[in-house]
């Protein structure tokens, strides 16, 4: 069961990185690693953005912790920005 998620999850990386590739040439033999770190930023972002009852409760106790709510779409979009204009130039470099 392992082994073939893991199988289906690099075929995944696979098509998508081709995908990212013919968007983005410039990403040149560098898209299978944007592709991964894309899939682990999601992940992440999603994690933190859906806080726990717990955490929920204590940014309520202590609003200053309220600085570390994210909202999903926001911070994917910037984080996966970010690592698609660090992934280009690195490439370029």
């Amino acid at each position: 069961m392992a082994a073939r998620h893991k199988r289906a999850a690099v075929a995944n990386v696979a098509g998508t990185a081709a995908l990212a590739h013919r968007c983005l040439p410039e990403l040149g033999d560098s898209a299978p690693q944007l592709t991964a770190g894309m899939i682990m930023a999601v992940g992440a972002v999603w994690t933190h953005a859906r806080p726990s009852p717990a955490m929920l409760a204590a940014y309520e106790a202590d609003p200053s912790l309220a600085a570390f709510e994210l909202d999903f779409v926001t911070a994917l979009r910037e984080m996966l920005a970010t690592l698609t204009t660090g992934t280009i130039a690195r490439a370029s470099a």
